[in-house]
């Protein structure tokens, strides 16, 4: 193996596994069940079109509650309501940046930026979709601790609560 490629690599993925480590733990003591790992094939925006990554990324899987993935240049965290409770809930306590889109047809956008908020109820009735995905993105640089908020939300939220 190329010994610079080798060294560019940890220099990447190292960060990336010691920051997935802690907020698992982090978790952990909260009560949370969280585990890890590496997962590849995430479908991102480059230029307002959906790309496929290649290469692993850390995902915290909080169990029954939401994943929080450690992107490149990027964190999120993201959380699945059913239809039902999608088509009841108060789109308008999400934070600015959300983005909510199918499970099933994952393409599908019923709400990113430049979208009516207020029309998103509308669009999961039209869809076939019987549970959506909520995403809430943050910059890669984002504390620890708000992360871990937001995962607490996504506990309330799925509750029926507002946080």
């Amino acid at each position: 193996m190329d010994k610079a490629l080798f060294q560019q690599l940890n220099q990447v993925y190292a960060p990336l596994r010691g920051r997935a480590s802690r907020l698992a733990r982090a978790l952990a003591e909260k009560g949370l069940k969280a585990e890890w790992g590496w997962y590849a094939n995430h479908f991102v925006k480059v230029d307002g079109e959906y790309q496929a990554e290649e290469f692993p990324i850390p995902v915290i899987e909080v169990q029954g509650l939401c994943e929080i993935g450690l992107n490149l240049d990027e964190c999120w965290v993201e959380f699945q309501l059913s239809r039902k409770a999608a088509l009841s809930f108060d789109w308008e306590q999400l934070p600015e940046g959300a983005e909510v889109y199918g499970v099933a047809q994952y393409l599908v956008d019923f709400y990113t930026a430049g979208m009516d908020r207020a029309g998103i109820a509308g669009r999961i009735a039209q869809s076939a979709e019987q549970t959506v995905n909520i995403a809430l993105p943050f910059p890669s640089q984002v504390e620890d601790g708000t992360l871990l908020a937001a995962a607490e939300n996504c506990r309330r939220w799925k509750n029926g609560e507002k946080p």
